[in-house]
């Protein structure tokens, strides 16, 4: 790869302060994937272009990693929850729960019937896409875009929860 080096450094001093280690490797190779897509003769300063391009390549990286670490939280919170934390929930949690509940089922039916259905076989029933779009007589496209449907109106409704 052209600039090899310099993307090396480049990347290397954005990296420095990151919580996980990151193999620049791989984020050189995620690189010559993406600008191996490109065709170089509409660019007029191809260099500069790969260099944004390492750049965004680590901010995607930086928003992945606090996404991942913010399942994570949730996850843990859920799961010790699940598993007999140390304290029962209390009434108010208890009613925050259902009041959330009823909202993501609210926001679930709003997607239209077959949209929540996907939803819930994949994510509660554990079924694969394939599976359900058998079941349903569809193609796989149609559940992924109804599965897309039903995951912004949950993630609107947890971004509504979160202004609180």
């Amino acid at each position: 790869m052209l600039h090899r080096q310099q993307l090396d450094v480049f990347l290397r001093a954005r990296c420095r302060g990151a919580a996980r280690s990151i193999d620049i490797e791989d984020l050189l190779h995620e690189l010559w994937l993406r600008c191996h897509k490109v065709d170089i003769r509409r660019i007029d300063d191809p260099k500069s272009y790969l260099f944004r391009a390492a750049h965004n390549l680590v901010v995607d990286g930086g928003r992945n990693a606090l996404r991942g670490r913010h399942y994570e939280d949730a996850w843990d919170y859920t799961h010790n929850r699940a598993s007999g934390g140390s304290e029962p929930p209390t009434a108010e949690r208890r009613l925050l729960a259902r009041e959330r509940l009823g909202q993501v089922d609210r926001a679930l039916r709003a997607v239209g019937e077959r949209a929540a259905l996907t939803f819930r076989r994949y994510r509660i029933d554990g079924m694969l896409q394939a599976a359900i779009a058998a079941e349903l007589g569809v193609s796989l496209s149609t559940v992924e875009k109804d599965l897309r449907k039903a995951y912004e109106a949950v993630v609107a409704v947890r971004e509504l929860s979160d202004e609180d």
